[in-house]
């Protein structure tokens, strides 16, 4: 029975009906991952068996398990766990062991699922190419010589690698959908404060949200239910404690679905038509299909790049050799001990969004203040959100304007994505087809604040009419 062919649901469906273990499924997985993607940093072998035994325990006692107890899962190595090195792929935190758990992770160890192993990803989660990690970078399994995206690079390589069940990302400027489009997997960013931020190590607070990345919607919903709700550790989470997000009785017949018309401009050919073949998949299974005008799309990665710069600054300020972060030998003063620690610690992107972090903020006055028009420009963009939103139950665009790219490329490919973190609302990416090079395309669903079930039930019922989340790459 090989376990990394199963969905999470599949194989939490078969611990719980006894047809395989906790204990089995945990040892085929250690026995079978061969890290090939590199999109593990670290492996969890004696804690994932410990906890196997502990839950398996529970199951043979008959107890009532939610349906992921007993199933492997991965995540992101920027979500810290309780005495388990977490490093944010980087040389300043190698060796960081978190005195807590995340609050996302910790419900889901409460509800049964079995750590095996942490994440790789671009360093400090500041990368759209999963290359910039300390530990290496991430391969794509659909063409080696093409980008997994990033940041959550290693969630989305090893998923499509089948070397994972089922992970958590996070996704500050599209770092879950993003890696999901170019390696065909499915992900979410929710509502910003469904689920608790407490425990991520911020890039970006006000964008930064934690999110599932899985095999299919399926999943994605499974996973968000159990890690969303308030956390009195995180202020900004929704003060409600738990979510049903699957309507099994959920018919797109009567959805209204505004596409955005820009994508047609910004988008390669081949994008446009794997997005238009699955417009026309949702129209024929009844959404209404209008055309949008968003403009603001475009004034959205410059709006992001400014306000999570200036943002990135004072989170990364704490690492300073002293309180935290790698700590170099042979300095004479505090001044030198700081200077050297982020000189040989922090990575190439990092010192860049530093440095552009602090030139945006240089201007005092609101006329040349870069930061408070970029703040404006949120608001703007937030509004005509809004608008669209009243109209329609969902905004349509391309994940990304173009599949995977090469390492070379510095073409721009969050165009679409910074959008839904300026406004806080959910959006996900689903698989949708593949051009003639047999490269994935993503197609993205944007819902209205706290209508996170209508995404997730929609991508449901394109994935139950469509088999684009099933197909896997020959490696």
């Amino acid at each position: 029975m090989n376990i990394f062919n199963m969905t999470a649901v599949e194989l939490g469906t078969k611990i719980k009906n006894r047809e395989i273990s906790c204990i089995e499924a945990t040892n085929y997985f250690f026995d079978n991952v061969t890290n090939k993607s590199n999109g593990y940093i670290c492996f969890t072998k004696d804690y994932a068996i410990k906890k196997a035994k502990e839950i398996q325990k529970k199951l043979d006692n008959k107890e009532d398990l939610p349906i992921l107890a007993g199933v492997p899962m991965s995540i992101k190595d920027n979500i810290c766990t309780k005495d388990i090195e977490t490093t944010c792929a980087s040389k300043m935190l190698k060796g960081y062991i978190p005195p807590y758990n995340a609050t996302a992770f910790d419900r889901l160890e409460k509800a049964g699922a079995i750590l095996v192993g942490k994440l790789n990803l671009d360093e400090f989660a500041m990368g759209d190419t999963g290359r910039t990690s300390f530990f290496g970078g991430c391969n794509n399994p659909w063409d080696n010589t093409k980008s997994t995206g990033g940041s959550s690079s290693g969630c989305a390589s090893s998923l499509a690698y089948n070397e994972a069940i089922f992970t958590l990302g996070s996704d500050t400027g599209g770092s879950i959908r993003q890696p999901s489009a170019f390696c065909s997997v499915t992900g979410i960013k929710p509502t910003y404060g469904l689920v608790s931020r407490y425990g991520l190590i911020a890039f970006a607070p006000e964008f930064d949200q934690i999110g599932p990345m899985t095999k299919d919607a399926i999943d994605c919903a499974k996973t968000l239910e159990i890690i969303s709700g308030y956390d009195k550790n995180d202020n900004t989470t929704i003060r409600k404690d738990s979510f049903s997000l699957i309507d099994e009785n959920f018919n797109i017949k009567g959805l209204k679905i505004g596409i955005c018309k820009n994508f047609i401009e910004y988008s390669d050919k081949d994008v446009q038509i794997e997005v238009l073949k699955a417009i026309d998949i949702l129209k024929n299974l009844g959404a209404i299909i209008e055309e949008i005008n968003l403009d603001v799309i475009e004034y959205s990665m410059p709006t992001y790049q400014v306000l999570s710069s200036a943002y990135s600054i004072s989170n990364m300020a704490r690492y300073d050799g002293i309180k935290y972060g790698y700590k170099p030998e042979n300095v004479d003063c505090l001044e030198e001990l700081c200077i050297k620690s982020r000189t040989d610690a922090f990575g190439v992107e990092v010192k860049k969004r530093i440095m552009f972090g602090n030139y945006v903020l240089r201007h005092k006055d609101d006329k040349n203040s870069h930061y408070k028009n970029a703040i404006n420009a949120k608001y703007y963009i937030t509004k005509q959100f809004k608008t669209a939103l009243d109209k329609y139950d969902i905004l349509l665009t391309p994940t990304t304007p173009k599949t995977a790219t090469s390492f070379d490329d510095n073409t721009e490919t969050d165009i679409f994505l910074a959008s839904s973190n300026i406004t806080g609302l959910p959006s996900i990416s689903i698989p949708c087809g593949f051009t003639k090079e047999n490269m994935p395309v993503g197609m993205q669903l944007i819902g209205n604040h706290l209508k996170d079930s209508v995404i997730l039930n929609t991508s449901i019922q394109f994935q139950k009419n469509t088999d684009f989340h099933l197909k896997k790459p020959n490696f």
